[in-house]
């Protein structure tokens, strides 16, 4: 089966006010899932207000999700005309995943990996949205290696996006392609769009491709994208980039 996937940090609604509040992004947000119509959306920075908001907005689409005590959750959306859960799984990047409200390793807030096993045309794969901690290296690590561990020797192929807060040249995502992880952007067909996956809501911050797709087990990568749309106000919707991926069986 082909599988379109696209993985968004939407910026979480406490922080903005003026022309960046939610309220006035949250249109321009949905309006970039729709026009690219992915078959599972992998969603980083929500928080509950801002999931009744894209829920609302985004039909046609069935959720996985739990929240921290923080407010804040990785929600993964799947299309329910084609896709169907054989299992879901919520954990924290911690000493103890099995507590969803876990903060180890100098993490800032919890950090949780939300994942379901989805079956669509005789075939099952795993999707997991992430998102690793923006103040703590050390955290990024441990949760990069807890990823690689829980994602990396699945029975069927794994597909693991978000904002890892690193880019290529740190260790998180080393970590990830030392244990066999492919990185959706190195082996794509076709990449389109900046490297970058970082705007800050002003241009494409150099160096900070910070978002990541990663693919194990028998999936291929026909195409990677990087929409950079504006929102009928002209500015950017979120202060990163969606990225969309395009994957198919590779044997």
């Amino acid at each position: 089966m082909g599988l379109r996937l696209l993985s968004y940090n939407v910026r979480y609604a406490t922080l903005d006010d003026g022309p960046n509040a939610w309220a006035e992004r949250r249109d321009g947000v949905a309006d970039i899932v729709r026009s690219r119509a992915p078959d599972v959306a992998c969603f980083q920075e929500v928080w509950e207000t801002q999931f009744d908001d894209l829920a609302a907005r985004l039909p046609g689409y069935d959720w996985v999700r739990e929240r921290t005590s923080s407010g804040e959750h990785t929600p993964l959306a799947y299309r329910a005309d084609r896709l169907s859960v054989v299992d879901r799984e919520t954990f924290s990047l911690s000493e103890t995943p099995s507590d969803h409200h876990a903060m180890d390793w100098e993490t800032t807030v919890p950090r949780v990996t939300t994942a379901a096993r989805l079956r669509g045309d005789d075939r099952e794969f795993v999707a997991a949205s992430t998102h690793l901690d923006h103040g703590s290296e050390r955290a990024r690590r441990r949760g990069a290696a807890l990823l690689a561990e829980r994602f990396g020797d699945r029975p069927v192929p794994a597909v693991v996006a978000g904002d890892f807060n690193c880019t290529p040249a740190d260790r998180p995502y080393g970590t990830m392609v030392e244990t066999g992880f492919r990185d959706a952007r190195g082996v794509a067909d076709v990449a389109r769009g900046p490297e970058t996956t970082f705007n800050d809501f002003d241009e494409p911050k150099p160096d900070r491709r910070i978002d990541h797709v990663f693919v194990a087990g028998g999936l291929g990568v026909d195409r990677l994208e990087v929409p950079t749309d504006r929102d009928d106000r002209g500015r950017y919707p979120s202060d990163h980039f969606p990225v969309v991926v395009e994957l198919s069986p590779s044997g």
